[in-house]
């Protein structure tokens, strides 16, 4: 460079460092730049699925909530169902000793109401489809009637008497399947006791329905012993043989949520 002008060093001076600074960028500088690019856009995934993240656990307690919302509502519909006389079948799932429970609970309703048992059978446990009941008002019209409703009254009335059937006849009807048992009976009695016996299991708290009542002298006119010729008694103070079903129903309540397992059971499952 001794030849050299100071023009031309200052020239050569400049191209180094031009050239060492650009060597420096490249051998130094761009990789960070191409690693905090990187970083950058991972960080971004990184916080677009933590944000995913974070709206899901935000739903999470409003979800549990309205899940032990709509559990409690349904729990208190549902009570009806949780039969008594199935408790052992409830807390054990064996329904060994339902038939004996049903015996022991329809007896005092049976010595009460005076009925002298000649027969009666306990069925097995098992399973029955129950469809949603509604009642559909027997609306009657004729063409009177529907010429006299000038202002639209009677129509009005029909309409809303028959909103509950408009509008379920219109859904898909709902089944659910209970466990049920049935005791069959014959029995001796007399009208009162008869009439008694059918209050008692209406007032039973329990899902018990008579499905079945067959009176043979629905007048009640017999005698309470019917050997020999003997006369009937005035309507409704004699006895009669009678076949009763009752059915008894029930269905586990619905049991607490624990969300701590469900989340755990959910985390192992997911992987």
């Amino acid at each position: 460079m001794k030849g050299m002008s100071y023009r031309d060093k200052m020239i050569v001076l400049i191209i180094s460092i031009i050239i060492i600074l650009v060597a420096g960028f490249f051998a130094l500088i761009k990789p960070a730049y191409d690693k905090l690019v990187a970083d950058t856009a991972t960080h971004e995934e990184t916080q677009k699925t933590w944000d995913g993240i974070k709206q899901k656990l935000d739903a999470i307690e409003p979800l549990q909530d309205t899940v032990t919302e709509i559990r409690n509502e349904g729990n208190e519909t549902a009570q009806i169902f949780v039969n008594e006389v199935f408790a052992s079948a409830n807390d054990t799932y064996d329904v060994q000793k339902v038939g004996y429970t049903v015996d022991q609970h329809i007896q005092p309703a049976i010595d009460k109401c005076k009925l002298r048992v000649d027969s009666m059978q306990i069925s097995e446990v098992s399973s029955e489809q129950l469809t949603y009941y509604y009642y559909t008002p027997n609306v009657a019209t004729y063409s009177l009637l529907e010429a006299a409703d000038i202002n639209g009254k009677y129509a009005e009335a029909v309409e809303e008497a028959m909103k509950a059937d408009t509008v379920l006849t219109s859904e898909e009807k709902a089944t659910a399947e209970v466990q049920t048992i049935s005791v069959e009976m014959t029995v001796k009695g007399q009208k009162e006791g008869l009439m008694t016996f059918l209050d008692e299991i209406k007032g039973d708290k329990n899902a018990v329905l008579v499905s079945t009542v067959n009176v043979d002298d629905y007048k009640f006119q017999l005698p309470e012993e019917e050997d020999g010729e003997q006369e009937t008694l005035p309507e409704g103070e004699g006895w009669s043989t009678m076949s009763l079903v009752v059915k008894f129903y029930n269905a586990k309540a619905i049991d607490t949520p624990d969300f701590d397992n469900m989340q755990v059971a959910a985390t192992e499952a997911a992987g």
